[in-house]
């Protein structure tokens, strides 16, 4: 009976269209990790070291915590008659004091794990890149920890909808930056990376000015269609089924057609992109130095190409 309950959905909702929307709410947690996960894997000195954690941990892992969670749900109502959306709740029926207090445990320490992982490290060090005078990474925690706690989020975990809607939500805007990062590193740029010129104001990055406009351009695209669900959500019961549908991939829609616009962009109007692709490696900035070591800002750089040789960097 665990495994063959069926569905509940009372509003008409097709079934395909609650499995995407709740497919969309386990991804969203995960959509910031695919974009911070440079945090981590900027440590390694292998590539196996980034490829192998990776698959492991938010493959494997997730996708087991994912199908245990619904087993463990769909549990809870067998043996108890009870239906709860909160791991926390199963443990109400419980009459063993000792194992509430030590499965309570276990949820506390992976909260902070997962927060400290997905939020708070990506924050701090975001904030020390733009503050640098002021702020270091250890800062950036104290102040993400301290609005973390401002932004009430005993609400949005106040029910199973409030809590699905968040997740869903801010997946939107990072879908499309996901999608253009991916689009700039494997298709336009050929998986090169100019290193020396990340460090440089006057490099091959700079684009306009400091400001890639091709990117804003492309983000919000990807963001617009998604708009109208999104209002939906938030109340607006005016909205019109196919948008309220089509909210339920908003993870795919965002990615895909933020990748498609710029590279169009980026392909056919290089003026906006401000990039030059066939000398990016010898960038009009002189940035790139072959077979040569240069001392940026107290981090000693050799020139080599990412994926066909290794990149040495060694901070002194």
């Amino acid at each position: 009976p665990i495994f063959s309950q069926g569905n509940d959905i009372k509003d008409g909702t097709p079934v395909a269209v609650v499995f995407f929307r709740c497919m969309i709410s386990a991804i969203g947690p995960k959509a910031t990790l695919a974009l911070n996960i440079a945090d981590f894997t900027r440590y390694a000195k292998k590539p196996k070291q980034v490829w192998w954690p990776q698959f492991i941990g938010l493959v494997i892992l997730v996708s087991l915590c994912g199908i245990l969670g619904i087993v463990v749900t769909s549990a809870t109502r067998v043996i108890y008659g009870k239906l709860t959306w909160n791991p926390l709740q199963v443990e109400d029926p419980w009459e063993n004091r000792a194992a509430q207090f030590f499965a309570s445990a276990c949820w506390a320490f992976a909260i902070i794990g997962t927060n400290i992982s997905a939020n708070s490290v990506s924050f701090s060090y975001d904030l020390a890149l733009w503050f640098p005078r002021w702020i270091n990474p250890r800062r950036g925690a104290y102040i993400c920890m301290v609005l973390g706690i401002c932004i009430c989020p005993w609400y949005i975990q106040n029910s199973a909808k409030s809590f699905s809607s968040f997740l869903g939500g801010y997946s939107l805007f990072l879908a499309p930056i996901a999608g253009i990062m991916c689009t700039d590193y494997y298709v336009l740029r050929n998986r090169k990376l100019n290193l020396p010129g990340l460090y440089k104001a006057d490099g091959p990055y700079r684009f306009y000015h400091g400001f890639n406009i091709p990117c804003f351009i492309a983000f919000l695209c990807g963001i617009l269609p998604n708009l109208p669900g999104l209002a939906w959500v938030c109340g607006n019961k005016s909205v019109p089924k196919g948008a309220i549908y089509l909210y339920s991939i908003s993870y795919v829609t965002g990615i895909t057609i933020g990748s498609l616009v710029y590279y169009l962009i980026c392909k056919y109007f290089p003026s906006l992109w401000n990039a030059n692709l066939e000398n990016f490696e010898e960038d009009p900035g002189n940035t790139f130095v072959p077979n040569a070591e240069e001392l940026v800002d107290g981090i000693e750089l050799r020139s080599s190409e990412v994926g066909s040789s290794e990149v040495s960097l060694r901070v002194n």
